[in-house]
This record gives C-alpha cells, structure tokens and sequence, in this order.
C-alpha cells in the first residue's frame, strides 16, 4: 500500500519538474557557458601543482558542476513551498500514506534531478571541453551519486526546518555558495592560503572534488576512492538525522498540543 503512495507522491512530483524545466536546464547550460573562462586558471593552478598536459577542464568541469548542484537545491525548496502553497502537500499528509512514502517520493525526484544535472554538464564537458577522466567512470558516477543524495537531502532538510520559502532560498544560497567555495569550485584548494586548507574539509564539495581530482587526473579506481565517498557519507547522515529530527519534533509538539 505505501509503496503506491511512494509511486504517486513521485509521479506527481516528477510531473511537475518536467512542466516547467526551465530552472534546470539553466542551471545545466550557464556552468557550460562559464566552463571556457574558467580553464585557463584552473590549468595554471594544476600546473603549479606538478601535473602536465592539461587543459584546466579536468577542474573547470567537476567544480561547475559542483557549485550548480548546489544552486539547483533551490529548485527542490521551491517545489516543496509550491505544493504546501497549492494545497497539495497538507491533502496527501490527511491521506492514509505514511509520512515515509511522502518524504521518499519527494526525496527520490530530488535525488534523480540532482543526479541528471550533474551528469549532464559532467557529459557535456567531455563532449565540449575534452574533459577526460584517466581514472574509473564507475568511480566518478559514484561520486556524483553520492553528492547528489547530499544537496538533494540538504534541500529536503532546508524545506522542513525553515518557517518560509524566502529564509530556505536565502540559507541554500549561502550554504551553496560557501561550500563551493571553500570545497575548490572556484580555485584549487591547493592555491589556498595554508590557514584556509584545513577549513575545506569541512565542505562535502571538498571530498567530491577530491575524489573527481583523484579520477581525473590521478587515475584512480573505486577502491582508491572510498576514504573521500566515506567523508560525503558521513556529511549525508548527518542530514538525514536533521530530517529525522525534525519530524520527531513536530511529532513531540503535536501531541502536546
């Protein structure tokens, strides 16, 4: 029975993306536009980093596609508002679903638009830039698989903890943009001052672009890879809990009430 209502909450959920899909294709298109101007730094960096032949893309393309994920968690916050707005989301909780089948056919669209986007401009960026991983493709697509559940739980978590669409946008707009940062989106974590470094580990961008750097340019296997996937597992845990959290609490005030 519930595994009916996962499928329709997902449906209806999948449903309304694919109306109005322009946010994502934007949010796909503009890193590619980005991707050229971005090269020639990022090969000086890996140039001072002691590697040779490369064109800047084996950076350029995973850290657009890193800091784009993070910016597309603001389509998962909007969708969840819209349907608490349009009624919807207050009718399927009166219904006989569980509160697990609602928050999973949400989770998994999230999870599967999160995924396609970056594989997408990952492919794109092979196709236009020569982005050439020397490593695993497995290896990379479980990165991208990984931190994609991270942004598509962050978004799950930013909707449920937040009183209104504005303070969720506005806190997935400085947690996206900071965590990219930091984690090597904008320049290599190596250029950083020796201060800064140490701080990046606290970003899930670090370990995904870490473990892209190993595949891309170090050639490493799932298994060279694993260390960084445990970090991004940890960081999705966490997240899970605060969700967890968050429905035992509003279960706690219910019943007080």
């Amino acid at each position: 029975m519930q595994l009916r209502y996962f499928t329709a909450v997902t449906r209806l959920n999948l449903l309304q993306q694919l109306r109005n899909p322009a946010s994502i294709l934007i949010l796909t298109i503009v890193p590619l536009v980005i991707i050229p101007f971005m090269e020639p730094a990022f090969k000086a960096m890996l140039l001072q980093d002691g590697y040779t032949n490369v064109t800047g893309s084996e950076q350029a393309v995973p850290a657009m596609a890193v800091l784009f994920a993070f910016l597309a968690v603001q389509t998962i916050i909007q969708s969840f508002f819209h349907e608490k707005t349009w009624g919807m989301w207050p009718r399927l909780k009166m219904s006989a679903a569980s509160k697990g089948a609602l928050l999973g056919g949400k989770a998994f669209v999230a999870y599967l638009i999160q995924s396609v986007q970056a594989i997408a401009i990952i492919a794109l960026g092979a196709v236009l830039f020569g982005f050439r991983p020397k490593g695993s493709l497995w290896a990379l697509l479980l990165i991208i698989l990984t931190f994609s559940a991270i942004l598509a739980a962050l978004g799950i978590a930013l909707a449920l903890w937040t009183s209104s669409e504005e303070l969720a946008l506005s806190l997935s707009s400085v947690i996206g943009m900071l965590a990219s940062g930091i984690g090597g989106s904008f320049c290599t974590v190596s250029s950083f001052p020796e201060w800064a470094q140490p701080i990046s580990r606290f970003s899930p961008a670090y370990w995904a672009l870490d473990a892209v750097h190993a595949v891309s340019l170090d050639g490493a296997s799932i298994a060279d890879i694993l260390p960084q996937v445990g970090m991004l597992a940890v960081f999705l845990i966490v997240i899970i809990g605060a969700i967890i959290l968050n429905y035992m609490v509003r279960g706690f005030m219910s019943a007080q009430k």
